[in-house]
């Protein structure tokens, strides 16, 4: 874990000293990087349609188990479904679950990670949307160019096409530069965030990952899925919030200050607790 929060470390320390415009990085990483990462990733080693599923599942289960949880105690203690929901439901697989799978778990391990980010990522931009703003159109999801690099990137595997050297080494080089660009953007981050009703926030963040981890043991285990990718999904169901959900509460003007507040108290909880994952799962 040590280099990612290093990394992470790096780009809040640089956020407190030099203010920069984070939208090129974003960018880049969401319109280049990371496609070329899921593309060069997927067609490296073949992807069986019966895991693609079994991973997409869990993801489901996980996200589902944790809004229906989430949902419950929200309610019961009268807080705005709109602001808290969000940072419980939806993981940071992304900027931080993907360098942890791919040091804990290797090449291996990044595909199934890919996988995931790609099914909570599909379940974000349209559950989480509707919940913020029932009339949003559900198609928003269309927009992502992952959803596209992924179809792409199994096609690729599944029907064992080779792409020319010079192009996959172009598109791998691009794929590597988005983990640590992807790490340091949420160090940046976070270093912008101030905590706000500290109690509620590492309880809900505590929710997040608690939550979240116990789900996605159970539903490996129903799902049956063994080896490697168990260990990445119970991993990624134990993420902390992600940082898109900011994003998404400042751009439906919901409150994003206790969802930032909430994301910095499940990112702090989760140098603590992962570690703690990764000693169960390895």
């Amino acid at each position: 874990m040590l280099p990612v929060f290093l990394i992470v470390g790096i780009g809040f320390l640089f956020g407190k000293k030099k203010k920069i415009d984070l939208t090129a990085i974003n960018e880049f990483v969401i319109w280049v990087a990371t496609p070329c990462l899921i593309i060069s990733s997927i067609a490296k080693s073949p992807v069986e349609p019966n895991h693609i599923a079994e991973v997409f599942l869990c993801a489901l289960a996980v996200v589902a188990g944790c809004l229906g949880v989430g949902y419950i105690v929200i309610r019961a203690l009268g807080l705005p479904q709109r602001v808290y929901l969000p940072p419980v439901a939806f993981a940071n697989t992304g900027n931080m679950g993907l360098p942890l799978v791919l040091f804990a778990f290797g090449d291996t391990g990044l595909n199934t990670g890919i996988l995931y980010m790609v099914a909570t990522t599909v379940l974000h931009y349209t559950v989480g949307i509707a919940i913020l703003s029932y009339k949003e159109s559900p198609f928003e999801v269309l927009k992502l160019p992952l959803i596209y690099a992924a179809g792409l990137g199994i096609v690729i595997s599944l029907t064992g096409w080779q792409m020319p050297t010079p192009a996959f080494r172009a598109i791998d080089i691009l794929g590597e530069a988005s983990i640590p660009a992807m790490i340091f953007a949420l160090g940046y981050k976070l270093s912008e965030v101030t905590m706000k009703d500290v109690g509620k926030s590492f309880f809900f963040g505590g929710i997040r990952i608690g939550v979240g981890f116990l789900i996605g043991v159970l539903s490996v285990r129903a799902l049956g899925l063994g080896g490697t990718s168990s260990g990445v999904v119970m991993l990624d169901a134990a993420m902390p919030p992600a940082v898109f959900n900011f994003v998404l509460a400042e751009k439906y003007k919901q409150d994003s200050k206790v969802v930032a507040s909430i994301i910095m108290a499940g990112t702090l909880l989760s140098i603590v607790t992962t570690p703690l994952i990764l000693i169960f799962l390895l």
